[in-house]
C-alpha cells in the first residue's frame, strides 16, 4: 500500500498544492466558471444531471484519473463490464444467453449516492493520508456527491462498489447464478426466484445502496429478455432489438431515396440529433453485435452520408455571426 500526501496528489494533478486547494474550495459554487450542468429527464421520471467540466477542472480530473488508475489497488472483477477496457454491453449481455430467467436490478442514483465522505474513507484505506484523501474527495465531487461527467467518476464508482461486488459475486456463485454488473445495472440469470431478489436487495441495503424498484424485472425464457439493451434469448450470441433494426433500416431507406438533408429537415433527423457521426456510430454498434447486418449498413451510410452537416439552427447562428463580424469590421 502506497503512502500518499497532498503534495503527491497535487503533483499527480499537474498543479501546485495551493492551486489544487483553491480549486476544491471553488467547486461548490463553480457552476459556470469551472463546469456547466445539464439536466435531462429520465424516461421513468426524475432528472439526471450531467456536468461538463471546463478546461481547468477537466485538466486536473483527467490527470487524477490517470493517477487513481495507477496508484490505487483496484482490478475489475470478471463480472464487472462497465468502464473496463475490453469489456462492453456486449460482453455483459453474453454472460446471460438462453437462461431460464433473467433478473435485472437497477441501482437508484448510483453516482450521486457515492458521497465525498465514502470516497475519503476509501482513499485513506488505500494509503492516502487524511489531508490528501479529503482534498482528493473534494476535487472529484460536487456538492458532496460523485457527479456524472468527470473523468474520475467511472473509476471511482467501481472502486466504491468493489466490496459489494465481492459479496454479490459470492452470493451468486453459492446460488448457482450468473452475475454481471454494468455501471448501475445488475443482472442475475439462471433459476432465479423472488427469494433471490429479496436476498440481493438486503445485501445492497446493508451496503448503503438503494434499488430502483421501477426498473427491477424478472424476464423469463420465451419472453422479452434484454440485458444492457441486447436480446439474450438465443444461445449463440446477443442480438440487436428488432425495434432498433427497423428504425435504422427505415432511416437508411429515407436517406437513400430522398437524401440526407430531407431526412434531417422533414423526417425528424434534426429533432433526434442524428448527425452523420451519430448514425455511423449506431452502425458500428450494430456491427459489433451483428456483423453481417452492421457492416453492410456502415458501408452504405459511408456512401450516403456527408462528412459534415450544418443544421438549419446552426446555419442561422453562423449567418448571425458573419453579419456581426462584417458590421464590426472583424
Amino acid at each position: 500500500m502506497v503512502s500518499f500526501s497532498s503534495e503527491d496528489l497535487a503533483q499527480h494533478a499537474g498543479i501546485s498544492t495551493d492551486v489544487l486547494q483553491e480549486l476544491a474550495e471553488r467547486l461548490p459554487t463553480g457552476v459556470g466558471q469551472l463546469f456547466t450542468a445539464h439536466s435531462f429527464r429520465k424516461r421513468r421520471g426524475g432528472l439526471r444531471e450531467i456536468i461538463k467540466p471546463k478546461a481547468a477542472l477537466d485538466y486536473v480530473t483527467k490527470n487524477l484519473h490517470r493517477s487513481f488508475s495507477t496508484v490505487l489497488e483496484y482490478s475489475a472483477p470478471t463480472h464487472v463490464h462497465g468502464f473496463v477496457q475490453g469489456r462492453s454491453t456486449l460482453t455483459n449481455a453474453s454472460a446471460h444467453l438462453n437462461k431460464k430467467c433473467v433478473l435485472r436490478v437497477d441501482l437508484e442514483d448510483f453516482f450521486p449516492s457515492i458521497s465525498s465522505l465514502r470516497l475519503k474513507t476509501l482513499l485513506q484505506q488505500q494509503g492516502y493520508d487524511e489531508k490528501a484523501a479529503a482534498l482528493a474527495a473534494s476535487v472529484v465531487t460536487i456538492a458532496g456527491k460523485l457527479p456524472i461527467g468527470l473523468s474520475t467518476s467511472p473509476f471511482l464508482s467501481n472502486l466504491a462498489f468493489q466490496d459489494t461486488d465481492r459479496i454479490l459475486a459470492e452470493y451468486a456463485d453459492a446460488e448457482g447464478l450468473s452475475f454481471t454488473r454494468y455501471v448501475d445495472d445488475l443482472t442475475f440469470s439462471g433459476d432465479v426466484h423472488d427469494r433471490h431478489l429479496s436476498d440481493i436487495e438486503r445485501i445492497l441495503d446493508s451496503s448503503g445502496w438503494s434499488v430502483n424498484a421501477q426498473k427491477t424485472a424478472f424476464m423469463r425464457r420465451g419472453g422479452r429478455q434484454y440485458v444492457t439493451g441486447l436480446y439474450v434469448g438465443t444461445a449463440d450470441r446477443p442480438r440487436i432489438p428488432r425495434a432498433t433494426k427497423r428504425r435504422m433500416r427505415a432511416t437508411f431507406h429515407i436517406i437513400k431515396k430522398l437524401g440526407y438533408d430531407t431526412y434531417m429537415t422533414e423526417f425528424g433527423g434534426e429533432r433526434d440529433d442524428m448527425l452523420p457521426h451519430r448514425l455511423r456510430g449506431w452502425a458500428c454498434y450494430i456491427a459489433a453485435v451483428e456483423p453481417d447486418l452492421g457492416f453492410a449498413m456502415l458501408r452504405a451510410f459511408n456512401d450516403l452520408l456527408p462528412d459534415h452537416y450544418v443544421s438549419i439552427s446552426d446555419y442561422v447562428s453562423m449567418v448571425d455571426w458573419i453579419e456581426f463580424d462584417e458590421r464590426s469590421g472583424m
